[in-house]
Formats: C-alpha cells, sequence, structure tokens
C-alpha cells in the first residue's frame, strides 16, 4: 500500500508556485528593460557613484527623461537630476533590487537609465551587466588596487573582469590611461569596441563652475559619452554644474577650532591609494601645518596597510591622526616603512568627542587637514563632529531636494 505524503506533496506545489513567479516576473523585468531606449552601466573602481549621477544630469541635457540609480556612500536614485530618492533595502544589499529599480523607470516614464554597477565578485558582475541591464553602453571609470580579496589579485585581473562583464555589441567607454592597452587587447578579444577620453579636453575654466571639487577625469568620461551620443558640450556642462552630488564626493569645509582658521577636506570616500594621492596631489595645502585623519575600519585590515604604506612613502604631513578600529595595523606598517613616530598619533578605539578634542589641541592656526580612509561609520561621525563643534563658516555643500522613501 503506497502511503501518500501530503507534505512533500505541498513542498512540491510550493517549488512549481516559487519558479512560476520567478519566471513571470523575469518575463516582465525582459520586457521591461528592453522598452527603455538607452541603458548604461558604470562600472570600475572609482568615481562610479559620481560618473553616474554626472551622466543623468547630461543625458537630461540631451533631451532624455534619465534615472540614475548609485550604490555608493548611501544608495540613491536620481530622477532627472532633479529629485533624488533613497534606496531603501529591507536586509543586505542584493542585485535583484535592479530588477525593481527598472519598473520604477517605467512608473517615471524614462528613457534612459544609468546604473552603478553594484557588484564586486566577478560572476555577479556579469549577471548584473549582461543578464539584468543588457546596456548599450559600459563606462569603466578606472582601475585601480581595491577589493583585491574578490576582483585581484592584480591590476590586470580586475581590468579583465571589468571587460568580461560587458555585453556583446556594448560600447566601451574609460578613463583608465595607464591600463587602456590592456583593456583594448582584452576588448577586441571579445568583439567589443572601446574608447579612452582624454582629461585636456576639459579646461580649467570649464571645471571652475562645479560647486564641489569634480576630477577632470570624471568630467571628460562624461562628455566623451555625451559626444557618441550627440550631445553637445556646452549644454552637457550647464546641467552638470547643477548636478546633485553623492554624499561621499571630496568636500571643503572653513572650520573654526578653538579659535583656529582650519580648512578641512573630506575625502574618506577615496579609500584606496592611487585615488587618495590623486586627491592630496590636487588640493591646495601649505608647507607647515598640514594634518592628516586616516580613519581604519576593523573589517579592511588590508586596506590599512595600503594606507599606512601611503602615509608613509606619499603623503608628507606634521600629524598623522589614526582613527577607528584595528588602528595598530596602519601604525605599524606605516612605522615600517619610515614614517616618524612622534607625528604617528593613534586614536583608535575612542568616541568621535575625544578624538576631536585631542586633534583640536594639536592642530595650529591657517592649518589644512585632509581625512582620508573610510567614511562609513566612525568615519561619517567624526566628519560631523568637526563641521558641528567646528562652526562652519563655509561649506561646498549646496541643500538639494531629497524627496520622500520609496
Amino acid at each position: 500500500m503506497v502511503v501518500f505524503d501530503y507534505g512533500i506533496f505541498l513542498l512540491l506545489c510550493l517549488l512549481i508556485l516559487f519558479i512560476v513567479i520567478g519566471r513571470i516576473e523575469w518575463v516582465n523585468h525582459i520586457r521591461n528593460i528592453n522598452s527603455i531606449p538607452l541603458r548604461i552601466v558604470v562600472n570600475g573602481t572609482r568615481g562610479k557613484s559620481t560618473v553616474t549621477r554626472l551622466l543623468g544630469a547630461a543625458l537630461k541635457a540631451g533631451g532624455y527623461k534619465t534615472l540614475a540609480k548609485t550604490t555608493g556612500t548611501k544608495p540613491r536614485l536620481v530622477i532627472d537630476n532633479q529629485i533624488e530618492k533613497p534606496v531603501i533595502r529591507p536586509g543586505r544589499a542584493n542585485i535583484h533590487e535592479q530588477l525593481s529599480i527598472t519598473r520604477k523607470a517605467i512608473k517615471e516614464k524614462a528613457d534612459a537609465i544609468v546604473f552603478e554597477n553594484m557588484s564586486l565578485r566577478p560572476d555577479l558582475q556579469w549577471i548584473e551587466e549582461t543578464r539584468i541591464i543588457s546596456p548599450q553602453i559600459v563606462v569603466i571609470t578606472n582601475v585601480r588596487a581595491d577589493h583585491l580579496e574578490v576582483m585581484g589579485p592584480t591590476l590586470e585581473d580586475i581590468a579583465k573582469n571589468f571587460i568580461n562583464a560587458v555585453p556583446k555589441n556594448a560600447k566601451v567607454f574609460t578613463g583608465e590611461k595607464a591600463l587602456f592597452n590592456l583593456l583594448e587587447k582584452l576588448a577586441k578579444a571579445r568583439g567589443l569596441e572601446i574608447y579612452l577620453s582624454d582629461e585636456n579636453e576639459v579646461s580649467s575654466e570649464e571645471l571652475k563652475p562645479f560647486t564641489y571639487f569634480e576630477h577632470r577625469e570624471n568630467v571628460a568620461l562624461v562628455l566623451s559619452v555625451c559626444k557618441y551620443l550627440g550631445i553637445k558640450k556646452d549644454k552637457a556642462l550647464a546641467e552638470m554644474y547643477n548636478y546633485i552630488p553623492d554624499s561621499g564626493v571630496l568636500k571643503k569645509y572653513d572650520l573654526k577650532i578653538n579659535g583656529k582658521n582650519i580648512l578641512l577636506y573630506n575625502a574618506l570616500a577615496a579609500n584606496d591609494p592611487d585615488s587618495t594621492n590623486f586627491i592630496y596631489e590636487r588640493i591646495d595645502k601649505p608647507e607647515k601645518n598640514f594634518y592628516i585623519i586616516v580613519n581604519c575600519r576593523a573589517d579592511r585590515i588590508d586596506r590599512s596597510v595600503q594606507l599606512g604604506k601611503l602615509i608613509s612613502t606619499r603623503i608628507k604631513a606634521d600629524y598623522y591622526f589614526v582613527t577607528g578600529g584595528e588602528t595598530r595595523v596602519l601604525c605599524r606598517t606605516a612605522i615600517k616603512n619610515g614614517i616618524n613616530r612622534e607625528k604617528l598619533i593613534d586614536l583608535g578605539n575612542k568616541d568621535v568627542e575625544s578624538v576631536y578634542e585631542r586633534i583640536a589641541k594639536l592642530i595650529n592656526d591657517k592649518g589644512v587637514i585632509l581625512a582620508i580612509g573610510n567614511i562609513v561609520g566612525y568615519g561619517e561621525r567624526l566628519i560631523e563632529q568637526f563641521v558641528q563643534k567646528g562652526n562652519p563658516r563655509h561649506s561646498a555643500a549646496s541643500p538639494r531636494k531629497i524627496a520622500q522613501q520609496l
């Protein structure tokens, strides 16, 4: 006699229902994504969020109704360079959210989307670009030494992973000069067209109207895409000057700390050595009274090692204030590479109020502070402490409309 197991039957029914629902969702997504005329994905190591926002603004100048989605310091949707909305996640970040964002783009009647690639793992990058978004244009901002444990271990591996994620027939635009020959070779092997932007096509005068410190390379990269799409440079720049910047963009604050005039640069979002050094070389800094805050994260030990080498070999300062978690790793690395021990101040695992007070006592009038390292969590609170206590006379930040949550 055969006994009918209702439990197994119920499980099979649920499994079949799950498969059917998933299939319906996927079919609807394919219809939705293909109904959006222009689709762009922004990948790379640094500058993805900024380039995504700049592209969204530039496309608006070209007559497109645009939805841009970033996954930077804080994930955001930017609709037509006018309204910004937070992306609410019930749990951890998952590429499945790109399906719901696509539905949002359809609801907004967007005819262009610009999505920042939100994946680190090479296989997920491929799924996100080739399967989910299927862009006609892929932008690779640059190739830097970050997330080597996932993307590496070498820069060449990172470059290969970026190119492998690009779908067939997509055009590739990049600002990566040092490894362009490799990127071009990899692209040609896959039958892809790749274009290198030229930062020299953007003048210093054209950069002045930006209210934030803006990288010439980012602007040139966006303008190269605009040129391909037939969007005039002057119109694109006019809209880009008013773009809604990412919360992690380089910011400058004029502060009054214990009666001392202090200029603070917040570069915590640029947490790989090359990008950090690039900012260090570009900002205005005095020969004396220049200070570095390096914020560490306990779960980014490899990054602490990289930053320890950076400050000891390429960045000169009167004091190096080391904050956050597991600061000993950075300090040991910096000392090993020849940094002056007396200039290295370990403020690890201390509350932001104590760190602020200690730094305020040691810095001099007309000093400049450059904050580098990691922004998430402690880094954000530390900068807020300086801004609140320092009575900012001027900030590059300008208030923009933040819409209600999705």
